[in-house]
């Protein structure tokens, strides 16, 4: 019986020691959570590194290097949202808009909330002629930021290719509501009003109103210096007038 008693005994604190032996020691896991934070730290910072090497190729006008670079700071940090908006651009700017969209797709699920990645979505999209879906990106960078004057702007575009030509004037109203000076906003909205015929105004103050903004636009053109548009607003003004 004691035998008995003293193996209990024994199983009992064996069971003790062993679990013991396995318990947390509270020192240790705020080492290891301290070692993990580092590691988190300096994958982005390495991550940073790369992307701003990225950064530095573009300003060079080496795409391919920027590419790679942007690829190294992704797979040190898949979390590293600038990477993913920069490598889209560049993929825009070489005809890749796939993947371009593909990659800002991937911004948008880090960060919802980016107006930035909405439009540079939406943007690439209407190059490859999803019109629609553009609308509804803009849209949603419109509703993250209500002053974000180029996606009026672009969705005005947008609206207009679609053949609604009354929503094309609306976000144009709003695009230079917000910058008065914005040349493009005045110069699109100006064309719009010449395509509108008279489904969607009183007949007789479209041409009017599409000389007046082409004459805004090619004020702005030209203090700008943008002389190519400025010459290509006074040639749809000069085709709006009438001839006597």
């Amino acid at each position: 019986m004691a035998r008995n008693l003293n193996v209990a005994l024994w199983l009992f604190c064996g069971t003790i020691a062993i679990s013991s032996a396995f318990l947390p020691d509270a020192s240790l896991a705020l080492k290891i959570d301290a070692t993990q934070g580092q590691t988190a730290i300096e994958m982005n910072a390495s991550a940073s590194r790369q992307y701003q090497q990225g950064l530095a190729a573009l300003e060079a006008g080496d795409t391919a290097t920027a590419i790679a670079s942007f690829d190294r700071a992704i797979a040190l940090d898949p979390q590293y949202f600038p990477a993913y908006i920069e490598r889209g651009n560049v993929k825009d700017s070489l005809g890749d808009f796939s993947g371009a969209a593909a990659d800002y797709t991937i911004a948008i699920s880090l960060d919802s909330r980016s107006a930035a990645a909405y439009y540079n979505r939406g943007t690439v999209l209407s190059k490859s002629g999803n019109h629609q879906a553009a609308v509804a990106d803009y849209n949603l960078a419109i509703g993250i930021d209500p002053n974000y004057a180029q996606a009026y702007m672009n969705r005005g575009n947008e609206l207009d290719d679609l053949g609604n030509f009354a929503g094309a004037i609306a976000s144009y109203d709003r695009a230079v509501a917000i910058d008065p000076n914005y040349a493009l906003a005045y110069l699109n909205r100006g064309i719009a009003y010449g395509r509108a015929g008279d489904r969607d105004f009183p007949q007789g103050t479209l041409r009017e109103r599409a000389i007046a903004d082409l004459q805004v636009a090619a004020k702005l053109f030209e203090q700008t210096g943008n002389l190519d548009r400025y010459e290509r607003a006074l040639k749809m003004i000069s085709n709006l007038r009438p001839v006597y």
